[in-house]
């Protein structure tokens, strides 16, 4: 069975802009304009295989892909732990 791996992120201290900005940053969303145009935004984990395990947890299925989370965390100033599974 191949190794998982954890990575589990916090965003304490963070104002509610900030947290907006982090999770648009990591997650899709939709932006909807003042002319009825919805824009769907990819985020930066959308071609990573991962599974979101609960609200903060994400376990990474592919190893090389966990070195690309790592540093996009660093980018974000996102405090966060790696545990493997």
């Amino acid at each position: 069975m191949a190794q998982k791996t954890l990575i589990l992120y916090d965003l304490k201290g963070k104002t509610n802009a900030q947290k907006t900005k982090i999770l648009r940053k990591l997650y899709n969303y939709r932006e909807i304009s003042n002319y009825d145009y919805i824009y769907k935004r990819e985020g930066a984990l959308a071609n990573i295989q991962i599974e979101k395990t609960k609200k903060t947890v994400l376990r990474i299925i592919n190893k090389k892909d966990v070195s690309k989370v790592i540093e996009l965390l660093k980018g974000l100033e996102v405090e966060f732990e790696i545990a493997k599974a």
